[in-house]
C-alpha cells in the first residue's frame, strides 16, 4: 500500500532529532522486545494555523498556517510520512526491529512490532497511558528510555505530538 501523505503534509521540522529506544512486552506472547521512538528537542517548529488569519479570513481556505517555534521536547506518535532519508537513517539504529509501515492503517504509519511474535503495538498505549513505555511516570520509569541523538535536519507528519513529556530530562543521553 502506497502512502497519501507526502513532502507536503510535513507538520514538524527540525535542525536535530532524538532516536527513543526502550524495552516494552508484547501484550500477546509475553516476551521482552525493543520500542522505538521519534523525538524533538527544544527548539523544533510545529505547524499551527495561523489563529489571527483564521479570524480575519471570512472563508478558512484563506487561512494560512504558521511554523510556531517550541520551547520544550516532544515525542512524536502516529508518523505518517518521515522522508526516504530519514527512513534510511532509522534503519540503521532500529534494525533487526520491526519500526514499519502498518498496511492495516488508511494510509499507513510507522509502527512498533514484537521482535518474537510480530504483534503490533498500540501507540495510543505506549505514547498515552501512564506507564506506557513512553510515558513514564517517574525518574526511574524515565531512566529506561534512552535518547540518542541524530544531529541531522529533520521533518515528518505525525498525527500524535506528546509536548513536554514528564520526565524527559531523565531520560538516558546517548
Amino acid at each position: 500500500m502506497q502512502s497519501t501523505v507526502s513532502h507536503h503534509d510535513i507538520n514538524i521540522r527540525s535542525s536535530r532529532f532524538y532516536l527513543a529506544r526502550t524495552v516494552g512486552t508484547c501484550r500477546r506472547c509475553r516476551a521482552p522486545t525493543r520500542l522505538f521512538a521519534l523525538a524533538v528537542p527544544p527548539g523544533h517548529e510545529t505547524l499551527e494555523l495561523d489563529d489571527e488569519a483564521q479570524d480575519e479570513a471570512q472563508d478558512d481556505a484563506l487561512a494560512l498556517d504558521t511554523w510556531r517555534v517550541a520551547s520544550n521536547s516532544a515525542f512524536l506518535f502516529f508518523v505518517e510520512f518521515i522522508p526516504d532519508a530519514i527512513q534510511s537513517r532509522l534503519k540503521q539504529f532500529t534494525q533487526p526491529c520491526r519500526f514499519i509501515k502498518s498496511e492495516a492503517a488508511v494510509g499507513g504509519f510507522w509502527v512498533n512490532h514484537c521482535e518474537r511474535c510480530g504483534s503490533r503495538f498500540d501507540d495510543q498505549e505506549l505514547f498515552c497511558e501512564p506507564e506506557g513505555a513512553f510515558f513514564p511516570t517517574n525518574e526511574f520509569a524515565a531512566s529506561a528510555i534512552h535518547l540518542r541523538t541524530i544531529e541531522e535536519a529533520f521533518e515528518a507528519a505525525a498525527a500524535g505530538y506528546a509536548h513536554e513529556p514528564q520526565f524527559f530530562d531523565a531520560m538516558s543521553k546517548e
